[in-house]
């Protein structure tokens, strides 16, 4: 166990170091991201840090995609693009509680639980940012009424394309790693994992003053209640 955490520290401590010097978080961000990595790898080993990596560089990653357009329009994330500690802690929380449930419980539905959760965490990165540079104009996702990108509770085709992309991905190395039972347990994860999305969507139209925060809290819980509630 004390050899675990100390893998914890030392891997957790490099990436966040690595991510703070390439500007993709915050010193905020660093820290939550710290605390969460270690916790993530003493719980699930590499297999779940390596998850965990996946959605922070690949958010990252679409989140400086047309990052200047983006920017001329307002709808860019601040800071320049770096992730501070409560987006850190609003996307990873629910991975976080099932990591530690998976520890601490026998049963393996947790593992697939905190693959739904950071697999929706990373759809709806997905969805936000290939959204807001895409050529067609997003709709609302209550009433489809054509709406300025960026809107809370928008969405488009290409974004809803791009988000079922990065479930997918996210839960194909979910089950490479032994994390996923099988393929039938994959297909479940994926579309728990979008399904979150969607979740995350409606409440944003329905309640646009509840937070970017609050929405992606509510995407990952969904996701993860989803798995625990059909596996």
């Amino acid at each position: 166990m004390l050899g675990d955490l100390i893998a914890a520290l030392l891997v957790t401590g490099a990436f966040t170091g690595l991510a703070y010097a390439l500007g993709m978080v915050s010193r905020g961000g660093a820290l939550g991201g710290f605390v969460v990595g270690v916790v993530t790898y003493t719980c699930l080993g590499p297999r779940g840090f390596a998850v965990l990596a996946l959605f922070v560089v690949g958010g990252s990653a679409l989140t400086r995609l047309g990052y200047r357009s983006k920017q001329s329009r307002g709808v860019a994330q601040s800071c320049g693009g770096r992730r501070g500690a409560r987006n850190a802690l609003a996307n990873c929380g629910v991975a976080l509680l099932c990591a530690l449930l998976a520890a601490i419980l026998p049963s393996e539905i947790f593992a697939a639980a905190f693959v739904a959760s950071l697999g929706a965490a990373f759809a709806d990165t997905a969805e936000s940012e290939v959204g807001q540079i895409a050529r067609r104009t997003p709709r609302l996702v209550t009433n489809l009424r054509k709406v300025p990108p960026g809107t809370d509770g928008a969405v488009s085709m290409p974004g809803t394309l791009a988000g079922l992309a990065a479930a997918g991905i996210t839960v194909l190395l979910g089950l490479a790693l032994g994390l996923v039972g099988g393929p039938g347990a994959a297909l479940l994860v994926t579309c728990a994992a979008f399904l979150g999305t969607v979740a995350d969507s409606l409440l944003g139209a329905l309640a646009p003053r509840a937070g970017n925060e609050l929405t992606n809290v509510l995407c990952t819980l969904v996701a993860a209640g989803l798995v625990l509630a059909f596996a």
